[in-house]
């Protein structure tokens, strides 16, 4: 049986991003009636892959130094038969996926836009992709899909009922991201504890992610105000943005989501480098609002600020949440799939 490969990590360094985008695309895949296998480093993820129905394996290898890893994926791609490779990863190297492409067909999940490397196919959904020009450095053979119409969310994001924006803020919703490093989430419900903002709220949810090492603690101190609503690991993530009337996240792939889900007004920070400059675009687009590096500024007071200002204003969080979902359609994971089948 030929196979689509899918050679993606998650841990606690590395988080849960890298793998839900690729779980999307396999999902869109899978219903085009191909078959798929992840490979991974080690078995962090292989209870979460197994659950979804996919086949798994686990290299045994450095997550870190895939160079590695190369004779164990020639074996793996030999005798799997993957005819074509899905590799998502800030590890590779140019020996890396050259070696690979010797044995199949190459697809890379791209963005930094620094390198260009010998592949089939690079896909560069991030919103400030027109600074790579990667058309114009890529060869004429190879496939270069680009743009916010190719971010890989799950199904579920291309069929969201219209968001009913709400006159008055009732109910925020905060997520943290996989490893909440930085122990935003417990400076903020201290914070909104605190605040007048909080006596008019009617709910706030609280989404830890499966590396969350403060949940115990939230809601060991404050499961008991009424308010307060902590969750970890949901998969239904797309209800809670529907229902919140702001959002407040870490950046990366979660701030596709909420432009398709139309999830405005929402407040970015951000807490690694590479997330940078898609919440700086974000924000110069005026889609979100990007409060700065949790590492460096003061974010905190930032948030606050929003939340008790121009985010109370309805006409404001109605002409945002419209500008999101003209900018998302949550079909890019379909759009991959395509492309990957063609192939």
């Amino acid at each position: 049986m030929n196979r689509i490969g899918i050679r993606v990590d998650s841990n606690a360094v590395i988080a849960m991003g890298h793998l839900m985008r690729c779980t999307a695309v396999a999902e869109a895949l899978r219903e085009k009636g191909e078959t798929q296998i992840f490979i991974s480093a080690d078995k962090f993820s292989e209870a979460f892959i197994l659950k979804r129905g996919y086949e798994f394996i686990s290299l045994e290898s450095d997550w870190s130094h895939l160079d590695g890893e190369i004779e164990k994926m020639r074996q793996v791609i030999k005798e799997y038969s993957i005819k074509v490779l899905l590799v998502d990863s800030y590890y590779i190297t140019e020996r890396y996926l050259s070696k690979l492409h010797e044995f199949t067909k190459l697809v890379y999940m791209d963005d930094f836009g620094k390198n260009i490397y010998d592949i089939d196919a690079v896909v560069c959904y991030a919103n400030y992709y027109k600074e790579f020009r990667l058309k114009e450095r890529y060869p004429l053979g190879t496939n270069v899909l680009q743009g916010m119409k190719y971010a890989p969310l799950r199904k579920v994001f291309s069929t969201l009922p219209e968001k009913e924006i709400s006159l008055k803020v009732k109910e925020l919703v905060v997520l943290s991201g996989g490893t909440d490093h930085h122990n935003f989430m417990w400076e903020f419900t201290k914070k909104i504890a605190k605040s007048s903002l909080f006596q008019r709220l009617e709910r706030v949810n609280l989404i830890c992610g499966n590396y969350s090492k403060q949940y115990d603690k939230l809601t060991k101190e404050y499961g008991k105000v009424g308010k307060f609503h902590f969750y970890q690991a949901v998969e239904d993530i797309e209800n809670y943005m529907l229902q919140g009337d702001i959002a407040i996240s870490a950046g990366g792939v979660t701030s596709y989501e909420l432009c398709a889900a139309g999830g405005g007004p929402f407040i970015i920070y951000v807490v690694a480098d590479n997330q940078r400059r898609n919440a700086e675009t974000f924000h110069k687009n005026g889609l979100m609002e990007y409060v700065g590096d949790l590492r460096y500024d003061p974010v905190l007071n930032r948030v606050m600020k929003l939340l008790e200002g121009k985010y109370e204003d309805y006409s404001y969080r109605k002409e945002v949440s419209e500008m999101m979902k003209r900018e998302m359609d949550g079909r890019g994971a379909w759009r991959i799939a395509e492309e990957i089948k063609a192939m």
